[in-house]
């Protein structure tokens, strides 16, 4: 059968009982991705998106940052993009990408228009997850060096698979929406520094809605795309891609948000720089020494990850997320890294532009080697931190209190006391909530 094929029957067969743990995981992605939605909706991306689609009428979505509801499609581009702005929303390892900002959105404003319950839209983002890093295992990392970025390419995909399980369309109609999401995958990895690097988790969701309710329409596509002569696989990648056979010999068995599990965000910036920046505040701590003490701060990472940080003398707090010297400087000076350190003052400080200069990277020679910082100080110390797993991520994942307290931070200043906790109470209780409208009436907009 052709991959399409075995993605559609698994997609539109599986049981909802997944299991606690998957849905465990689930809830806390979506706890977590709400809280990014609200935070990231007075971002410049996230209004450029809201103002797009104001024009395209109005329909029974909510958008964070708009007093009307907008059409299904536009509500979820304009939350999506919302989701990733700040840079703080999750990430995954196989598919290299951001999974909920592409999911979730789409989910919650098509669950809107048909009165979802909490239960079918987290049963509809475990399967989004798992088509989403099962096509990561697929293609990477071969897709991801030839230039892509798998959030909006991988992210389609799995969204369209998403919204249809949400649906309850049958295999078939699955089939065909999958197949017409290869036809709306794009965005490559130029766009880092812009806000069209946001507007990638955006468009994917709005495509992920799309694809799923042509097919749902009756609209066909080739069982071939992604395998095929003329599919994905040939197409977005090279020969030494893993390709179908092995990752989708294992869908759902283990399901891909237990294998891998979901990496929850402690800074707004580049997953890139988390294990460094991690390092970095943990020898400070240790050690006690100031910014001033420091001659050299070296980062070892991979080379490819390096290619992602490529501003060393940021212009913007778009360009600001993506460097390692702007992030590193800001842990040095501040000893920690928040939100309001990537704003349009806090990127022209001139102590922390001070303190760049003293950092640099360096890619790392072992290919399975972990992350790693030194610090050199003037009084002739060295100190050397390796993070094997970075905080927030599968094997060091946020316990309740911690993606709570992310929660209050990311809400603050933009939902008054009431409506945040109201909001929070909501996503506590999401799996019970027999519409989702429940939940969604909460987000209120931001001014």
């Amino acid at each position: 059968m052709s991959a399409i094929r075995v993605i559609a029957d698994w997609s539109a067969g599986v049981s909802d009982d997944h299991g606690a743990e998957a849905y465990r995981r689930a809830h806390a992605g979506c706890i977590d991705t709400v809280a990014c939605l609200v935070a990231g909706a007075r971002d410049p991306a996230s209004i450029a998106a809201r103002k797009a689609v104001a024009g395209w009428g109005v329909g029974t979505a909510t958008v964070v940052g708009d007093p009307e509801r907008r059409p299904a499609p536009w509500a979820a581009l304009a939350n999506g993009t919302a989701v990733d702005a700040l840079d703080f929303d999750d990430y995954d390892v196989p598919a290299a990408s951001h999974p909920s900002a592409v999911i979730l959105p789409a989910l919650l404003a098509l669950g809107e228009e048909r009165g979802a319950s909490g239960r079918s839209l987290l049963d509809a983002y475990v399967v989004g997850i798992e088509v989403q890093l099962r096509m990561g295992e697929a293609l990477n990392l071969s897709h991801f060096h030839k230039g892509f970025h798998p959030t909006a390419t991988i992210g389609t995909l799995a969204a369209s698979v998403a919204c249809t399980r949400l649906l309850g369309l049958d295999a078939t109609a699955t089939g065909h929406s999958l197949s017409i999401a290869t036809s709306l995958a794009a965005g490559s990895k130029c766009q880092l520094g812009t806000t069209t690097i946001h507007l990638h988790t955006g468009l994917a969701a709005h495509n992920g809605v799309l694809a799923a309710s042509l097919a749902a329409a009756g609209a066909t596509g080739s069982a071939d795309a992604l395998d095929g002569e003329f599919g994905i696989l040939r197409l977005m990648a090279d020969a030494d891609a893993p390709g179908f056979d092995g990752p989708l010999a294992k869908l759902g068995d283990p399901l891909a948000i237990v294998e891998y599990g979901l990496c929850v965000k402690p800074y707004p910036c580049c997953s890139y720089t988390t294990p460094i920046i991690d390092g970095l505040l943990a020898l400070r701590s240790e050690h006690g020494f100031t910014p001033d003490e420091v001659v050299e701060v070296i980062a070892f990472l991979p080379a490819s990850h390096i290619g992602f940080l490529k501003f060393p003398e940021p212009a913007d707090e778009l360009e600001a997320r993506f460097s390692m010297e702007y992030c590193l400087a800001v842990a040095m000076h501040r000893g920690a890294v928040v939100v309001a350190d990537f704003s349009p003052t806090a990127i022209v400080g001139e102590e922390v532009r001070a303190l760049m200069p003293k950092v640099r990277m360096e890619a790392l020679t072992e290919p399975a080697a972990h992350d790693r910082v030194v610090v050199r100080l003037g009084d002739g110390r060295t100190l050397d931190r390796t993070v094997e797993h970075p905080r927030g991520s599968a094997a060091l994942p946020f316990d309740e209190d911690e993606l709570l307290a992310k929660f209050d931070s990311c809400v603050e200043g933009i939902l008054g006391p009431d409506a945040a906790a109201a909001l929070k109470q909501a996503l506590l209780g999401l799996e019970s909530l027999s519409d989702i409208r429940d939940l969604t009436r909460h987000l209120i907009p931001a001014d």
